[in-house]
């Protein structure tokens, strides 16, 4: 399969403007003391002031305590249009109770980049998902040529067992009754858990057969 080419187009900005950060979009914080990275979502913005992410990770070991001696983080998260935004900013607030968040001054100095030129669309696709011998069974909400975002929602009693970012999985999905299966293996870029839901972004890597083209076929049936 030849795979395209991902646009790496840099557009740097100031404090004036507007992130472009979407409420609820994911938000990746990474310690500078640690080296870690923390998924969480973006639930306040007030451009120029400050801006608060919902980090579940705050209720877990030291990383409030961290967050707090340690107070320079770097942030990635999804902009409006296929951008990723990406900034060092100083801890102002960590909150446990009553809910984990984080608060953080606006950043004076932040860059876009632009991440990819396949088009996505937003779908309801079932997909399974094979990891160490154990299928889940999921739903693509979004999908492009390059990847896309899965859901997960379990039963009581159910669970799944977290990946780490950049492992491999191997996928199947049939977009309609009758036609043939997709088959491929992807990457996962990252992985929330929130009670008996998951979110999961995945990056297509390789695909069997003829299933990339069959994946055209699907893009083009959610498109419209």
């Amino acid at each position: 399969m030849s795979e395209k080419q991902v646009e790496q187009d840099v557009v740097s900005s100031g404090a004036s403007d507007n992130l472009g950060l979407q409420h609820g979009g994911n938000a990746n914080v990474e310690l500078f003391s640690t080296g870690e990275r923390l998924w969480g979502e973006v639930v306040g913005i007030r451009p120029g002031y400050f801006l608060s992410i919902w980090l579940p990770a705050l209720r877990e070991g030291n990383y409030k305590r961290i967050l707090i001696e340690d107070s320079a983080v770097t942030v990635r998260a999804k902009c409006d249009g296929c951008y990723l935004c990406g900034f060092r900013a100083t801890v102002t607030r960590v909150m446990t109770y009553p809910y984990p968040l984080l608060y953080l001054a606006y950043p004076s100095k932040f860059e876009k980049v632009n991440l990819r030129n396949n088009k996505r669309v937003e779908c309801f696709q079932s997909v399974i998902l094979t990891y160490k011998d154990k299928e889940y069974k999921g739903v693509f909400r979004d999908i492009s040529e390059g990847g896309g975002r899965i859901s997960f929602v379990f039963r009581k009693g159910e669970t799944m067992e977290e990946i780490k970012e950049n492992e491999f999985v191997n996928f199947k999905f049939q977009y309609e009754e009758g036609a043939a299966m997709l088959f491929g293996v992807g990457v996962v870029r990252n992985f929330i858990s929130c009670g008996n839901k998951i979110s999961m972004g995945f990056k297509f890597v390789s695909f069997e057969d003829d299933s990339h083209t069959l994946l055209k076929k699907v893009i083009e049936s959610f498109d419209i």
